[in-house]
C-alpha cells in the first residue's frame, strides 16, 4: 500500500502547479456548493470569530478558504514528492522575511518556527531549512500514509519530522540544545495528554497547547511565525515572517500570546486559513459543546 500511495503522490507531484491549481479550484467549488460539514464549519467559524465583518465579506473568505483547502491536498503531493528543483524555486528569495530568520538564529539559541494552517503550510519547513537543520512536530496518521508523508516531508532538506510523543519533544529540545530550528502547528486542538491551557482566540477559549511557552522558556530561543502565501494564477509562493510577543515564553501568559499570535498571521491572510478545522473541540469545563 505504501508503494502505491507513494506512486499516486509522485504523478501527482509532477504535474504543473497550474494544474495543481485547477484540480483544487474544482474541488473548491464542490465544497462551496455542495452541502458538506467543511462549509458548515467554515461558516460557524467565521460568524464567530469574524462577527465585525459584514455577511458579503465572511462569504467572500468562505469560498476563498474552501478553494484554499483544496489547493492545500494538491500542492502537497507536489511538495514531498515533486522535483527538487521546482520545489528550490518555490523557496528561493532574499528578501526580509528569510534575513529575520538568519538573524534569530544568529543569537545561537535555536529558533521555534510556528506555522499555522494557512496557506501552502507544508512548504513552510522546507523555507526554513534553508538556514539550518529543522525538526519539525507532526501527528503520526493511520495506515501505511504515515510512513509515506513522513518520508516526503524530510525529502531532500534538513528536515528531519519527530511524532507528538515524549521522544519527539526530547528530540525537539535537543535540536534547540544544538543550536538548531525547530517547527510546530500552534493552531492544533491537542490531547489534553500533551499538556494544554484554555486560551482566548478571537474572544473564544481555545483547548492551547504550552509546549511553545515551555520550550522558548527553557531555550531562550526566539519565536517567530512563518506564513507560505499561495500567490495567485500559479505564480508561486511569497514567504511572511512574524515576531512572536514576548510574553510567549511566560509560563502563565504564554498560551494567550501564542493564540494572538496565530490571530495575527489569520488576519493577514483571512482566505487562506483552514477555516474548516473543528479548533474548538474540547471545551472547559461546564461549557456546551461549540459545535452540533
Amino acid at each position: 500500500m505504501q508503494t502505491v500511495l507513494r506512486t499516486l503522490f509522485t504523478l501527482l507531484g509532477h504535474l504543473p502547479l497550474l494544474a495543481l491549481r485547477l484540480l483544487g479550484f474544482l474541488l473548491g467549488q464542490l465544497l462551496i456548493r455542495l452541502p458538506n460539514r467543511y462549509r458548515s464549519i467554515t461558516r460557524l467559524h467565521l460568524a464567530c470569530c469574524l462577527p465585525d465583518s459584514s455577511h458579503s465579506e465572511r462569504s467572500r473568505i468562505e469560498r476563498n478558504s474552501l478553494i484554499a483547502s483544496a489547493h492545500a491536498i494538491f500542492e502537497a503531493p507536489a511538495i514531498w514528492f515533486g522535483p527538487l528543483t521546482r520545489r528550490r524555486q518555490w523557496i528561493a528569495t532574499s528578501d526580509a522575511s528569510l534575513q529575520l530568520i538568519r538573524t534569530a538564529h544568529a543569537q545561537g539559541r535555536g529558533v521555534i518556527m510556528l506555522t499555522p494552517h494557512q496557506g501552502a503550510w507544508e512548504l513552510a519547513s522546507f523555507f526554513c531549512a534553508q538556514v539550518a537543520p529543522l525538526t519539525v512536530l507532526y501527528k503520526p496518521q493511520k495506515g501505511a500514509s504515515d510512513a509515506v508523508i513522513r518520508q516526503g516531508r524530510a525529502r531532500g532538506a534538513e528536515v528531519t519530522p519527530v511524532p507528538t510523543t515524549g521522544a519527539g519533544v526530547k528530540a525537539l529540545l535537543a535540536a534547540l540544545k544544538a543550536g538548531n530550528m525547530v517547527g510546530i502547528l500552534p493552531d492544533h486542538d491537542t490531547p489534553d495528554t500533551t499538556g494544554t491551557a484554555f486560551a482566548p482566540l478571537f474572544g473564544i477559549p481555545a483547548n492551547t497547547m504550552d509546549l511553545v511557552t515551555k520550550l522558548a522558556a527553557r531555550s531562550g530561543a526566539p519565536v517567530l511565525y512563518v506564513i507560505a502565501e499561495r500567490l495567485p494564477w500559479a505564480r508561486g509562493f511569497r514567504f511572511h515572517v512574524l515576531p512572536a510577543d514576548a510574553e510567549i515564553a511566560d509560563l502563565e501568559l504564554g498560551p494567550a500570546a501564542l493564540n494572538k499570535g496565530v490571530e495575527r498571521c489569520i488576519c493577514k491572510l483571512p482566505d487562506q486559513y483552514w477555516w474548516s478545522y473543528r479548533r474548538f473541540r474540547r471545551r472547559p469545563p461546564g461549557e456546551p459543546p461549540f459545535y452540533d
